[in-house]
């Protein structure tokens, strides 16, 4: 069973497939701290976070296609049953959750807000946020690694939407408050999730109902740091090759140290320091102070880590 281009075939109506139905949502931003927080809820007894971290399951099929196509090939992000299946074993906890940034990329992912509301009316949104011109250019030299930006960082901000208005966080937090009650999303601030995670995590669970959880300083380790160092491919059928189903089907059937050897054969690494990011986190700031203001104003609170 396919998504249709507009819209969402019903979930299973059967009492076993209900049972796994997710019901709590960790949408984004991209480079804003929604890997370590998968990570973390992942420890809750309470919450049963899903095995693949971002299926993707209620973006636009074709749009997910266009922009992720080894993640559009996985079952779980267009089958209900293998969807669900990420939570099997889960039925019995409070909180099935999962965590797509792409969930919160409006309008280059459209109609996402609607999908969630009409299958999962009742669920609780996670929505992490950073300060917006760092998250943007983050977030740019993470499409850069990937292959999916040729362009350079001062065109690429400026023609590209995808980083902008992914930080327009006023925008993304607008297209859920269309569908979803202000009640249900929980705004999650990066910076202070970083620099005071057990505080954090503890007021995200009173906000879920639950008892704090006591994590040991394992458990609240740093997860998924940028590296300073970014690679470009050597030659240009690499990205055609990397997202091909062969490469998926050779992948699993090769050793590590042999797929690490081909990334290192087929790619060249640089330092991100080497280059320039003035102009570009100049004109980006330009561009979403205001938008940052108004976001400040729908949440209610002023973020003093961004002045």
């Amino acid at each position: 069973m396919n998504h249709h281009a507009q819209g969402l075939i019903p979930p299973p109506a059967d009492p076993a497939s209900r049972a796994l139905m997710p019901n709590l949502f960790v949408i984004g931003a991209s480079k804003s701290g929604s890997s370590a927080l998968h990570a973390y809820l992942r420890h809750h007894p309470e919450i049963h976070m899903s095995r693949e971290k971002e299926p993707c399951f209620f973006v636009d099929q074709e749009e997910l296609e266009k922009a992720w196509p080894i993640m559009a090939r996985q079952a779980c992000s267009h089958d209900w049953q293998a969807y669900l299946d990420l939570w099997r074993g889960g039925e019995a906890a409070t909180y099935r959750g999962e965590g797509s940034v792409f969930y919160s990329q409006a309008p280059v992912r459209s109609g996402v807000p609607a999908r969630i509301a009409a299958a999962c009316p009742d669920a609780r949104i996670v929505y992490t946020v950073r300060e917006p011109v760092t998250r943007a250019i983050g977030h740019y030299w993470q499409q850069f690694k990937e292959f999916a930006e040729p362009l350079p960082l001062d065109r690429a901000i400026r023609e590209n939407p995808l980083y902008r208005t992914t930080s327009d966080y006023a925008l993304q937090m607008s297209e859920y408050l269309e569908h979803f009650d202000r009640s249900q999303i929980y705004v999650l601030v990066a910076e202070e999730l970083r620099e005071n995670r057990r505080e954090v995590l503890d007021d995200l669970m009173v906000w879920l109902g639950l008892e704090p959880f006591a994590y040991s300083e394992e458990q609240l380790a740093d997860v998924h740091r940028s590296p300073p160092v970014s690679r470009r491919q050597r030659l240009p059928f690499v990205k055609a090759f990397r997202d091909s189903a062969l490469w998926a089907s050779m992948r699993k059937r090769l050793p590590a140290s042999i797929v690490a050897q081909l990334r290192k054969t087929a790619t060249t690494e640089f330092s991100k320091s080497d280059i320039d990011e003035s102009e570009a986190r100049a004109w980006l700031t330009d561009q979403l102070a205001p938008r940052t203001k108004e976001f400040e104003r729908l949440i209610g609170r002023e973020i003093n880590q961004w002045k």
